[in-house]
């Protein structure tokens, strides 16, 4: 028995994005049951699905998918889709399909009794059509000369396909059975090499077939290499006379060479002397191109004569252990910090030479790094992709209507913050269906549409990204969220008369908030967005929120495009080196001739373009203070501002972050920490919550003011930035 313990983190990230594509296209294909093309998905990921499970001795699995297979076939016999009892027992079975993967990741077990869900799945199923059980039978090892004869007889182009497979393909049987299927998706496969019931014991390196398809070849050759470990493609179309020959020498055992008659193209069996059988087998010399026919890779060129290119391809894309990415990434980290040490060693040398040299490393180094980050980037549609089934299942029980909008996304975040954006994002769809959408019925006593609408997007900005959850519900409404905050005694009553919008929307992200009154399985525990907003912060972004009562919502969380390399600014507070992202930085001003006053006791900045808190640098970070402050930064989060004092600004530096110990950052506005090039440590400033700190000083220093001298003093008007 073959050990497929190598193969397993290969067929555990298949089978999610298999289980993933079919959880997409069944909710797709319920609101449209005439796309042909998204039929065609779910027919070739469960069947792909089903011949890797087979491989590695997943049988129940198998088995399951067989019989979903069953099921999909009433797509091509019917014009209005399926019925809604038919998608809910085949998403039931994606549910279950996708806890046996999580099972088999977590104790090597499919933990998984498919004689339920295949017994429901039965009442389903109909007799297949005679043309449908000659398609499921598919061809034979090699076609006959009848078959081919009768393909160009209907006028059909019949193809010739070898495609050879990398020499370390890993699951070669998987991958002959995703290539065969695909060209099925283009075509009829009237022969193929394995055959459909050798494919599952199938360990060589070339697969070939015969496909009669009016499909272009360059489209076929593509989507053949879109599969992995597909190393290239060779595709020749064939005459009516060379079909002849072919088939004629297939049944002899042999594949010759073929000559064409006249101007035709050479063309050429891909494979050994010994014959089909050895091919399907696995030969060595099958599977390296080898004996006295040209392999795939070196087949006979046309001739001077006009012969028609053969469309040739070979694979774009390579899976790669996320581990090892982990691993580059970390390298490359330590590749910046040595070269900003060379750079700062050699800064006041007067070489010319050697100011060249390091010119040279520092722009090869960061262009390596530009490329390193590239390759960690993945687009952020995996965390979109689980939204369309989350959003079906939580209408129907919920009991309302909306239409899904998923916008940007081909947007690329790095691997780190997609794998941690999913379950905050989940946070904040659920909250839209759950709090902001209203039911149909009194969307239209409002005079809405019946239909609600969410969207959720993606978009590039500057540095970060940013994600939008947006609903047209009814959006927050300050006295009901003030009313449930006075209830649990996080606010007075004077407080609840006064709450406006932006008070409101903030007691939300209050730990252990609800404004349900009851628990229910969606909401009321007081989990949610308190939660949505530490997770981001964590990740060095945040959360913002805005409601107009009556109209809607959206949420709108913004993130750093990479969590490992920043670039910041080194400032100096009382001596000790901190970093603030560039991305967060405002401008520098100096401090002497700015406008500062004193409103109870605190600093605040006035500027052309608004009044800003001004923060002292070595207070906030618990410093003692050594010397004068000489210069301000402006730190802006969002559209908030602060001023910040520091004593000196040392420079822009790229910086590899380091997560740092609690004790260190606990109670201070530090996000982690970077090594600088001589050796000391940067604190990373935690700009949201320097910003928070900032806002909170200045609504004391008002309320201060407000109650001491509501009719002699007036508090300066903030300006938004």
């Amino acid at each position: 028995m073959m050990d497929t313990s190598e193969y397993m983190p290969m067929f555990l990230a298949e089978a999610r994005e298999h289980l993933q594509e079919l959880n997409l296209a069944v909710v797709r294909l319920e609101q449209d049951a005439s796309d042909q093309a998204t039929v065609d998905d779910i027919f070739r990921a469960a069947h792909s699905f089903k011949g890797m499970s087979a491989t590695m001795g997943f049988n129940a699995i198998a088995e399951l998918t067989h019989t979903m297979e069953d099921v999909f076939e009433l797509l091509r016999q019917r014009s209005g889709g399926l019925e809604t009892d038919a998608i809910d027992a085949v998403l039931a079975c994606l549910d279950a399909l996708e806890a046996s993967v999580d099972h088999i990741e977590s104790d090597g077990s499919e933990e998984l009794d498919p004689a339920p869900l295949i017994e429901r799945l039965q009442t389903l199923i109909r007799e297949r059509t005679p043309g449908q059980e000659a398609e499921l039978a598919g061809g034979q090892v090699l076609p006959d000369a009848e078959t081919l004869a009768a393909a160009h007889a209907d006028g059909g182009h019949v193809l010739h396909v070898v495609v050879a497979l990398d020499d370390e393909a890993q699951m070669p049987a998987v991958r002959a059975h995703m290539v065969i299927a695909a060209l099925w998706d283009r075509g009829e496969v009237i022969g193929s090499i394995p055959a459909p019931e050798q494919e599952e014991s199938f360990s060589g390196r070339l697969v070939e077939a015969w496909l009669v398809s009016d499909a272009e070849k360059e489209a076929i050759a593509r989507a053949v290499t879109r599969i992995s470990d597909v190393a290239t493609v060779e595709i020749d179309e064939l005459g009516e006379g060379e079909a002849a020959i072919s088939a004629a020498a297939a049944d002899a055992g042999a594949k010759p060479a073929v000559e064409s008659g006249a101007g035709g193209a050479s063309s050429s069996a891909a494979g050994s002397d010994a014959g089909p059988a050895s091919a399907a087998a696995g030969s060595p010399d099958a599977a390296a191109g080898t004996g006295s026919t040209p392999g795939a890779g070196q087949r006979a060129s046309d001739d001077a004569s006009g012969g028609a290119p053969k469309a040739h391809a070979s694979a774009h894309t390579v899976r790669v252990d996320a581990e090892r990415l982990d691993a580059l990434m970390h390298q490359m980290g330590e590749l910046v910090i040595h070269r900003t040490a060379i750079e700062a060693l050699t800064h006041d040398m007067g070489s010319p030479e050697l100011h060249n040299a390091v010119q040279n490393l520092t722009r090869s180094s960061q262009a390596l790094q530009s490329m390193v980050m590239q390759v960690r980037m993945i687009p952020v549609d995996v965390v979109f992709m689980r939204f369309p089934r989350l959003v079906r299942d939580l209408q129907e029980k919920l009991g309302k209507e909306l239409e899904l909008d998923l916008v940007g996304r081909e947007t690329e975040l790095d691997r780190s913050v997609v794998d941690a954006l999913g379950d905050p994002l989940m946070h904040l769809v659920r909250n839209s269906l759950d709090h902001g959408l209203e039911p149909p019925e009194e969307r239209e006593a409002h005079g809405k549409p019946r239909v609600g609408k969410l969207t959720i997007s993606a978009r590039h900005a500057g540095g970060s990204v940013v994600i939008e959850v947006k609903d047209d519900g009814h959006g927050i409404d300050p006295a009901v969220v003030a009313r449930k905050a006075l209830e649990k005694g996080l606010i007075d009553a004077d407080t609840a008369a006064s709450l406006d919008m932006r008070g409101a929307i903030e007691l939300l992200f209050t730990q252990g908030f609800s404004t349900r009154d009851t628990v229910s399985e969606l909401s009321g525990r007081g989990v949610g967005l308190d939660v949505v907003r530490s997770a981001i912060r964590s990740l060095g972004g945040d959360v913002f929120a805005e409601s107009v009562l009556g109209q809607g919502t959206t949420a709108q969380i913004r993130l750093p495009l990479t969590l490992a390399i920043v670039a910041a600014l080194e400032v100096d507070v009382a001596g000790a080196p901190f970093a603030i992202p560039i991305d967060h930085v405002d401008r520098t001003l100096t401090i002497e001739n700015q406008n500062i006053s004193n409103m109870a006791g605190r600093r605040m900045l006035s500027l052309d373009d608004g009044v800003l808190p001004l923060l002292d640098g070595a207070r906030v970070f618990g410093l003692p203070q050594k010397t004068q402050d000489d210069l301000i930064v402006i730190v802006r989060a969002g559209n908030r501002r602060v001023g910040l004092t520091v004593n000196d600004v040392v420079g822009q530096r790229e910086l590899v972050t380091r997560p740092m110990p609690p004790r260190i950052m606990d109670g201070q506005p530090i996000s982690g920490g970077a090594v600088l090039a001589n050796g000391t440590i940067a604190l990373i400033v935690d700009c949201d919550a320097l910003v928070a700190d900032g806002e909170r000083l200045q609504n004391s220093a008002l309320t201060a003011i407000s109650a001491s001298s509501a009719s002699s003093a007036k508090a300066p008007e903030t300006i938004p930035a």
